[in-house]
């Protein structure tokens, strides 16, 4: 009889153990599913990433600033802003999240960047959202929802004579913009 009570026991063990496994796994997905992407992201930067926005647009490049709705990326040759909207894909080696929703630049929107963008006057590669059509020039105005861009080659300096018109872009238009790294 004895054995058996044992043998009950270590049963009625086995399965508050279980229930206790359980239990701890499903809080760990429960806390899981309150991970945003941008805090999968937050926890690359400073890290190389690589990043597919259209089956042939890949960048592989440091994880610069995760803004609200937008990251910033640096490779060697370039800068990299992309809308997270834009982003198929991406690839990191940190597999952590970090919940760090006070940081600054976590509440910088979108148009934030490109006001950045035309104070320094930094000329752009700017991809429409097709990937296909691109904008060159600087950003010359920053509105709510748009910007208007000087046109101008890459290769052209930012001065009236090589500005060969005006184009108006919306925010929602835009799938990246890449500036020149000065090196």
């Amino acid at each position: 009889m004895e054995k058996i009570f044992r043998d009950y026991e270590a049963q009625l063990d086995s399965l508050r153990q279980q229930e206790i496994e359980s239990s701890a796994q499903e809080s760990r997905r429960a806390e899981f599913a309150k991970i945003q992407q941008v805090d999968r992201l937050a926890a690359q930067q400073g890290r190389r990433i690589r990043v597919c926005c259209h089956p042939s647009i890949l960048w592989s490049a440091e994880l610069e600033t995760v803004g609200n709705g937008w990251v910033q990326l640096r490779s060697t040759t370039e800068n990299i802003l992309i809308p997270l909207r834009s982003i198929l894909w991406w690839e990191g080696e940190n597999r952590r999240s970090q919940l760090d929703t006070g940081a600054i630049t976590r509440k910088l929107n979108f148009s934030y960047a490109f006001r950045a963008l035309s104070v320094a006057r930094t000329p752009l590669r700017i991809f429409h959202r097709d990937f296909v059509t691109t904008t060159e020039g600087t950003v010359e105005k920053v509105g709510l929802d748009f910007i208007e861009v000087a046109l101008h080659p890459l290769d052209g300096q930012y001065r009236s004579r090589n500005i060969t018109g005006m184009r108006v872009v919306g925010l929602e238009n835009v799938g990246a913009a890449c500036s020149p790294r000065n090196v």
